[in-house]
């Protein structure tokens, strides 16, 4: 049973690229990575995101996370573009512990187009909308709490023999169950997935070819009339793993950061010290040819007697032939 939901968010802001703008406050590195290859995989071929938001509902021994990966546009009911110009999708939900048997029983129903209880989650975004890369903000998300949601249209639990068989990591994972893109059939998946009481993925709604390289092992097209199961591919590399990385980069790399500043500041300290050195040499220098010149001619004579023994980091030639290179 859910415990109360925390805010997960994944977009692009005015200035900067697509990253993690709020996760939960008891997130890991391993839990964000996690959810990453999940949410990074609905934002695949985001041009056929338009009026056909995607929805998924996934879940490991530990949470499990709802959400929807839309255009801006079906959230706010107007255009949002970047400050290239370029229209913004963006992936909103939320997240809740699981108890053992990892059931849900509060969640919300599913909707084709009615986005109404993610609407609010866009507001993670509108806070640090025009924030720059240089100021601290822009590289680690806020960090939402636990609360308890009343959603606007709360699944009703069907029993498990009026929901469709589901695919899993310890079922068939080297394949994808595949089901047509229907209101009716969409909403019984997603309350299979929502009471599957083991790890599970599902991604609904999805406009165009499946997602064959992803985790999702439960999906529904719009190009599929019946069910079938389609072989899942892993490719090295891509946009999805590159988007992957620098969607968890904020988060993973923050400890990389006070460290390589650490190191930094060591370095800096050390140049500082060898650069007193040598201002301290250089006064010397400059205080010794003061000298020199306030000398008489004959003292002079003797100074130069002894000068061959004065280094101001600088090697001194040995009176040789006029032949010998200086070196």
């Amino acid at each position: 049973m859910s415990k109360g939901w925390a805010a997960i968010v994944y977009g692009r802001t005015y200035h900067l690229d697509f990253r993690f703008i709020t996760i939960p406050d008891d997130f890991s590195v391993d839990d964000l990575h996690w959810a990453a290859q999940y949410i990074v995989a609905t934002t695949q071929k985001a041009r056929n995101l338009a009026d056909s938001p995607r929805w998924s509902l996934f879940k490991n021994e530990h949470y499990c996370i709802v959400g929807a990966t839309c255009m801006v546009k079906d959230l706010l009911g107007k255009t949002v573009k970047d400050d290239r110009d370029r229209p913004l999708y963006v992936y909103v939900g939320y997240v809740t512990q699981l108890d053992k048997n990892l059931e849900l029983l509060n969640f919300p129903a599913y909707s084709d187009r009615c986005l109404d209880d993610f609407k609010i989650l866009y507001q993670e975004i509108e806070k640090v909308w025009l924030i720059k890369n240089y100021e601290a903000e822009s590289r680690k998300p806020a960090l939402s709490q636990y609360n308890p949601l009343n959603f606007h249209n709360s699944a009703i639990a069907l029993a498990a023999g009026d929901l469709p068989i589901l695919n899993s990591h310890l079922r068939h994972p080297e394949h994808i169950y595949l089901w047509s893109s229907k209101t009716a059939q969409n909403s019984l998946l997603w309350q299979a997935a929502a009471q599957f009481p083991a790890p599970v993925a599902v991604c609904l709604n999805i406009k165009g070819k499946a997602l064959t390289n992803s985790l999702f092992l439960n999906q529904s097209s719009s190009q599929v009339e019946q069910f079938k199961t389609v072989p899942r591919t892993v490719t090295q590399g891509g946009d999805s793993n590159s988007n992957l990385t620098h969607a968890i980069d904020t988060q993973a790399n923050n400890s990389l950061t006070q460290k390589i500043s650490h190191r930094a500041k060591e370095d800096i300290d050390l140049t500082l010290q060898q650069a007193a050195k040598v201002a301290i040499a250089g006064q010397e220098l400059i205080h010794n040819i003061s000298d020199w010149n306030q000398l008489d001619d004959a003292d002079k004579s003797v100074a130069e007697e002894t000068q061959e023994t004065l280094e101001f980091g600088f090697k001194l030639k040995n009176p040789a032939t006029e032949d010998e290179d200086w070196f």
